[in-house]
């Protein structure tokens, strides 16, 4: 049974994505709906992302300076190795498990509500179509804000741990900034932003997918939330994988 509804899950949420593009290429889109789902996810999500990133930062540069400049006298490459690390990999997958946690969790829970207080309903008798209305969006705006919220997420881990290596092994400023400049190439920034992009998308159509399939009352809104940020998570490390797998596969 469980594995059933996955696949039916899975066969939806390709079904609405299908038709949330559908109505992005023809052009019909709500841009003031979308400008304030773009301040709702982003905006919002900023302050924990930020959080988030630093520490990520100080946690990475606290193991690898010590035991590079112990170990290998090569403390001169912390910045590149924390930068190819947070860039390719840890910026977009962390930001995104935290979109998914806020985001995610947030509109499956207001869309589930309007399920079971039977608002979808009264959208389709007004002939308003629940897809063009509800889901594309805040399609849109996860598609937008999640690139933009890694990006900010490297920016932080980056300088966070440029800090800490300074007091730990006193590696100076420069010469970790031009380390993390000659690992670090274009390609893995446009990788960092696909990801997110395509993890931003991720969230969004299982968000909205098990919220338009919730039935019953308060208790199954709250489980189809949690539902959203589980299965958004193992589709972030699955694709994670795929997307890596690609670019930096043998």
């Amino acid at each position: 049974m469980i594995s059933k509804d996955a696949v039916s899950g899975i066969g939806r949420s390709g079904i609405n994505l299908a038709q949330a593009i559908k109505y992005i290429l023809r052009g019909n889109l709500n841009l003031k709906e979308t400008a304030v789902q773009i301040n709702k996810a982003g905006i919002g999500s900023i302050f924990i992302v930020s959080i988030t990133a630093m520490f990520i930062g100080l946690a990475l540069s606290t193991q690898m300076a010590q035991e590079l400049a112990r170990r290998f006298g090569a403390e001169h490459l912390v910045g590149g190795i924390i930068g190819v690390a947070v860039i390719r990999e840890l910026a977009p997958v962390i930001t995104s498990i935290v979109v998914a946690g806020r985001v995610g969790a947030a509109i499956t829970a207001e869309i589930g509500s309007m399920k079971v207080s039977e608002q979808i309903e009264a959208l389709i008798v007004l002939g308003i179509n629940p897809i063009k209305y509800l889901v594309v969006p805040r399609l849109i705006a996860s598609s937008i804000i999640t690139p933009l919220l890694s990006v900010v997420a490297a920016i932080l881990s980056i300088l966070a741990g440029m800090i800490l290596t300074k007091y730990a092994v006193n590696l100076n400023y420069g010469i970790y900034l031009d380390s993390t400049r000659s690992f670090v190439e274009v390609k893995d920034l446009f990788i960092m932003a696909l990801k997110a992009f395509v993890f931003g998308i991720t969230i969004t159509i299982i968000a909205t997918t098990t919220a338009l399939n919730v039935s019953g009352g308060a208790e199954a809104v709250g489980n189809a939330a949690t539902k959203t940020v589980v299965w958004s998570i193992i589709f972030i490390f699955a694709f994670n994988y795929i997307i890596t797998s690609l670019f930096f596969g043998a």
